[in-house]
């Protein structure tokens, strides 16, 4: 695992290649997410069966990026990953984390922070592992973050500062601290990944 400083200067390297389809696919997001904030009917369903596989794609649009900046089409690719064949794994992979991590929130705050710390992972899984049932996908992403939670926290800690002074720019900021953030939280994916390479879970893909 590479340290916490090294994990975002290649996330920042990488966004700087080109910023442009990062900051829109956010962009985006963020209407789509508006728009459906202002119904209220149904909000549950809207979280469940629409947001969240937008969110789980958007995330491995990014992952692509990270691999390839090349790969520059995310806001296409994030509407075609939401709503592939594989939409319901997306959807029951991540009901399932926002329920468990619920239900260890109904015991006290820190128990269900751990899990989502553990849980983190599930988004990339469930894309990359659209064979594995939803369930294994989210113990798959609570083994590999074992011993890691603790370094996924503080990663994201880390940028609290440019959080901050993101409120001072009325919010529009965070267009480009999301990819940066999540550009790192790819990197740490992949050292994530490449730690499990020799101990695969029984029916993932590698």
């Amino acid at each position: 695992m590479r340290t916490r400083s090294e994990l975002k200067a290649t996330a920042l390297a990488k966004c700087r290649v080109n910023w442009t389809p990062l900051v829109l696919s956010v962009l985006v997001y963020f209407a789509v997410t508006a728009a459906t904030a202002a119904t209220t009917f149904a909000a549950g369903l809207v979280q469940i069966f629409l947001l969240a596989p937008i969110e789980v794609a958007l995330i491995n649009c990014f992952l692509a990026y990270d691999r390839d900046q090349t790969n520059t089409g995310l806001i296409e690719g994030m509407f075609k990953r939401a709503f592939d064949k594989n939409y319901l794994h997306k959807v029951l992979g991540m009901f399932l984390v926002t329920l468990f991590v619920a239900l260890w929130s109904l015991l006290l705050i820190i128990p269900g922070i751990i899990k989502a710390y553990a849980y983190a992972m599930t988004p990339f899984i469930l894309e990359e592992n659209p064979d594995m049932p939803a369930y294994d996908a989210i113990k798959y992403s609570e083994k590999i973050m074992m011993g890691h939670k603790w370094d996924f926290f503080i990663l994201n800690l880390s940028f609290i500062g440019w959080a901050f002074l993101c409120c001072f720019t009325f919010g529009i900021g965070y267009l480009w601290l999301i990819p940066y953030i999540q550009l790192a939280e790819c990197e740490f994916y992949e050292d994530l990944k490449a730690d499990q390479v020799s101990q695969p879970l029984e029916g993932t893909v590698n």
